[in-house]
């Protein structure tokens, strides 16, 4: 090897090694076992609770730091809240809403199993969307359901890794 190109190998393995033990994200999560209770709803729209039920599930187990399973936390969740209002297409037409605000709202608690060491209590996750109504109001509200769902189930998902 010649002198002239020691340094470039200096660099390489002050780099190659440098970067050997980095991890994506924080490094500091380990995994955790969590149980997803089953969701409640005490909100007037029903099958949201299986709704997102499954949108938990499915969200949560794309997270390498969680296992759904029995063991270190629970997680509960309960629907409370679900409001459609009306937006006007202009100004000048207050009666005629061709467009509806869909929201929906959640309690969530992230406990031990024993309830001694608690992650967040009681803490609302809100999700909304815009619902053009173009026919039947009731099939396109159940349509627009699941990405209300998936998007508090990411939500949550976000603080209960962050949390940790």
């Amino acid at each position: 090897m010649s002198p002239a190109r020691l340094p470039v190998w200096v660099l390489a393995l002050l780099f190659l090694t440098g970067c050997s033990n980095y991890q994506l994200g924080s490094g500091s999560q380990k995994i955790h076992r969590i149980e997803i209770l089953p969701v409640r709803n005490s909100a007037a729209i029903p099958g949201i609770h299986g709704v997102l039920q499954q949108a938990l599930v499915t969200t949560l187990n794309t997270d390498k730091r969680i296992r759904l399973e029995s063991g270190d936390e629970t997680l509960e969740v309960e629907v409370t809240g679900y409001t459609r209002k009306a937006v006007t297409r202009s100004t000048s037409d207050a009666l005629v809403a061709g467009q509806f605000r869909i929201s929906l709202a959640v309690v969530c608690t992230l406990s031990s199993k024993d309830k001694q060491k608690v992650r967040f209590a009681q803490r609302t996750f809100t999700s909304s969307a815009i619902l053009a109504a173009a026919g039947d109001l009731s099939a396109e509200e159940r349509q627009i359901l699941p990405r209300l769902a998936a998007e508090m189930a990411t939500q949550i998902r976000d603080a209960s890794v962050g949390s940790w």
